[in-house]
């Protein structure tokens, strides 16, 4: 597999879990667990949004 389709299966991966992350928080009860998947929701984007920076620099 080539850098640039494992960058783009990367990304993708992580635009899926800030999308996960972020609907399992939605229905989250317990608000530790719930800012916790937030974060988590922001980390997995910023991961995506750098290497939508690396795909474009390739």
């Amino acid at each position: 597999m080539e850098t640039k389709d494992f960058l783009k299966r990367a990304m993708l991966n992580e635009q899926e879990q800030v999308r996960d992350y972020q609907r399992f928080a939605l229905g989250e009860k317990n608000e530790e667990v719930k800012k916790a998947f937030l974060e988590f929701a922001e980390i997995s984007g910023h991961t995506a949004s750098r290497i939508k920076d690396l795909l474009e620099k390739l």
